[in-house]
């Protein structure tokens, strides 16, 4: 049974792209006092943990919007390596845990984490994904957003909503915004 569960965690780990990292996540808080609406609108991707489907990718952003329902739309876009556009589409469902929200992804299997360790709404949002697997180790994901390009300081307080919990930022890969002429 254990080598059925780990040949899942390396399968998972492959397909996504993310390492399998031992120990458990970091103990985290997301934003406690995290408000939808200033929320919503477009979020370029400044840096992110590396990913194998995003590999290349520059130009990336996010675009969230409210469907009426309670749920939020995503829409997330780039361009690939060779310069095409790329997106895909989806929601977010608030949880009972403010600023931890369940993210659906169209054609993804199943459902994500998408926990915002900290926002201004303004300038930058710094989210974070960790699935644990029983203890045996985990995979995480992390993105630093922001409204426009960050500058360094701007940049800096966003790293610091994930060090602050223990969370290890060292692989960030910063994503390219320029010649993002080919977007529509």
């Amino acid at each position: 049974m254990l080598r059925v569960l780990l040949l899942c965690m390396a399968g998972f780990g492959l397909c996504f792209g993310q390492g399998f990292k031992p120990g458990k996540c970091p103990e985290f808080t997301s934003k406690t006092d995290f408000e939808v609406g200033p929320y919503l609108g477009k979020w370029l991707e400044n840096a992110r943990f590396p990913t194998k489907d995003q590999e290349g990718q520059t130009c990336n952003f996010a675009e969230y919007s409210d469907n009426g329902d309670g749920t939020v739309g995503v829409h997330n876009a780039g361009l690939e390596a060779d310069g095409t556009f790329t997106e895909i589409y989806g929601y977010v469902e608030l949880t009972d845990v403010p600023g931890s929200l369940a993210l659906h992804l169209d054609g993804v299997p199943f459902v994500g984490a998408y926990d915002v360790l900290e926002t201004d709404y303004e300038t930058y949002t710094s989210v974070y994904s960790c699935v644990d697997f029983l203890g045996l180790g985990y995979m995480d994901q992390a993105w630093v957003l922001g409204r426009h390009v960050l500058s360094e300081e701007e940049l800096n307080l966003a790293r610091s909503a994930f060090t602050r919990w223990g969370i290890d930022i060292s692989s960030f890969q910063y994503t390219p915004q320029t010649d993002c002429s080919a977007l529509p």
